[in-house]
């Protein structure tokens, strides 16, 4: 009977020491996921948050944003130099669109290619592009603590696709050398395809 006695108390002491070591796994399994889960908060100027469209691109398919940054001697000089940074952005968006549209435009037309068409959009798609960064809009900015400063500058898409659209429709009927050519019309169409396919149809045109 004492036996007994000493191999349940055993028992017991070993199923105790069992559920302890279970729950402290627990928890330190929940405090290892809480640490690894951790949202690191970076504080700007009087402790404002970074927003994410400092460290990240957040244009949706309606709106092209783009962020700049500007560190000069004083605030207004920062804010211009972040503005124009932004507005560049956006310049090398419009520049690679354009060489998108070209590449589709050329893989529709193969061999036929009008090369004098994709010239004349080339050259005019990147003058229009002015149109485009002068109609860009402010949309935030944001100090950090070290005196610099981020701009956040938005565009409509539609802005920018009617002016490929523009582009498309001048090389091929306002440019002199081109004027006669019988495969104006048909240069124009497969041009406002390939750009179709990287903004979609044509909802503004010039």
């Amino acid at each position: 009977m004492k036996k007994n006695l000493i191999v349940l108390f055993l028992c017991a002491i070993a199923v105790l020491s069992f559920i302890g070591c279970t729950s402290t796994a627990k928890v330190e399994s929940v405090d290892s996921i809480t640490t690894t889960n951790k949202v690191v908060v970076v504080l700007g100027k009087n402790g404002v948050p970074r927003p994410d469209w400092v460290v990240m691109d957040t244009s949706t398919q309606d709106v092209r944003y783009a962020a700049g940054y500007g560190k000069m001697s004083n605030l207004q000089n920062s804010l211009k130099k972040a503005q124009a940074e932004a507005r560049n952005v956006i310049a090398e968006y419009v520049a690679t669109a354009v060489d998108e549209i070209i590449t589709n435009y050329t893989n529709d037309a193969g061999e036929s290619a009008n090369r004098q068409a994709m010239d004349a959009f080339e050259t005019l798609s990147k003058q229009r592009a002015q149109a485009v960064l002068s109609g860009a809009k402010q949309e935030a900015f944001w100090e950090d603590n070290e005196g610099g400063v981020w701009i956040l500058m938005s565009i409509p898409m539609e802005n920018i696709a009617s002016q490929m659209y523009g582009a498309a429709g001048a090389s091929t009927t306002e440019n002199a050398a081109f004027k006669k050519n019988d495969a104006a019309v048909e240069a124009n169409n497969m041009m406002n395809a390939a750009i179709a396919k990287y903004f979609g149809a044509p909802s503004v045109t010039n």
